[in-house]
């Protein structure tokens, strides 16, 4: 539950900044790589008290397309940078607060 708190607040930083600072996303290979390090490691950590593993399966994928678009030259592709980082920062933290608040209840035993 902690990983999946950590990955919500990782993903709202990440639109924040690529909505509010997107010179600072585009111009710099470090910060969309750090992002998708904390998602994958915060993944991989919920995974193991997941209630499906789907929830940090996608958030894994995310990440690692994130890693993809960071070794990309963003300076010259703002538009991706911007519609990359924007759906990434917005699925990440709603399937991850999604995995902390979601317990299903224990099936009934007769």
């Amino acid at each position: 539950m902690i990983a999946n708190i950590i990955n919500t607040v990782t993903g709202l930083v990440l639109l924040y900044a690529t909505v509010l600072r997107p010179t600072w996303v585009e111009h710099r290979y470090l910060p969309l790589a750090a992002f998708a390090a904390v998602i994958l490691v915060m993944a991989l950590w919920a995974r193991r008290s997941d209630a499906h593993p789907w929830f940090s399966s996608v958030n894994i994928v995310l990440a690692v397309a994130l890693g993809l678009l960071s070794l990309l030259p963003l300076s010259t592709l703002p538009n991706l940078a911007f519609w990359g980082g924007f759906w990434v920062g917005t699925l990440v933290p709603t399937i991850a607060l999604w995995a902390a608040l979601y317990r299903p209840a224990p099936a009934p035993t007769r």
